[in-house]
């Protein structure tokens, strides 16, 4: 039997970007739950057993649930431990692990930049690399446009994930990091 992981994701735009790179032994849904950066950990769990019962279906072997910190009020290590807490509460029938983007998921694309505005037409070219982790990742990406560019999630975001190089944005970004263990392990 072939392994499968499955991964649900907040919505259209980080849907687009993760079918770029993750076809082949990959389902992800789009979550139909709270997701907001007022929704509870709790919540969130709860809300995500439709998902997680059809990527069972579906033969997964586990789940990745992935949404963005955003603003979150309290500090990033303590969401994702109680996100995980809240998974861990229920038993789902199969392993279900968290992967959340230290802000957004723009913040995964900002781990690779330099590289990226060499190859994308739309971003400004010679940007330098910097550590944009915790940093509003949507508002960096479009000081990287090109002038008279406006970023779009859906059009731009899966531009960049189909190029970006794993192994350089997971040293600039460890919840980028985070989320590729959790599919290897």
């Amino acid at each position: 039997m072939s392994r499968c992981v499955g991964i649900i994701v907040d919505g259209a735009s980080d849907y687009a970007a993760l079918r770029t790179r993750f076809a082949d032994g990959f389902r992800i849904l789009k979550t139909d739950g709270p997701r907001g950066h007022t929704a509870r950990p709790a919540d969130i769990a709860a809300r995500s057993r439709k998902q997680i019962g059809i990527l069972r279906a579906f033969r997964c072997t586990k789940v990745i649930v992935m949404l963005d910190f955003e603003d979150r009020r309290q500090a990033y290590p303590t969401f994702v431990g109680e996100l995980s807490a809240a998974f861990s509460r229920d038993d789902f029938g199969l392993p279900v692990l968290v992967a959340v983007p230290n802000r957004m998921i723009e913040n995964w694309y900002l781990a690779d930049i330099q590289f990226l505005c060499g190859k994308r037409a739309f971003l400004r070219r010679g940007l330098r690399q910097k550590n944009y982790e915790g940093k509003d990742g949507k508002r960096h990406i479009q000081g990287c446009m090109r002038r008279g560019e406006h970023y779009s999630e859906t059009r731009h975001g899966p531009e960049m994930f189909a190029i970006l190089r794993f192994c350089i944005a997971r040293r600039n970004s460890a919840s980028f990091d985070a989320f590729l263990g959790s599919i290897a392990g």
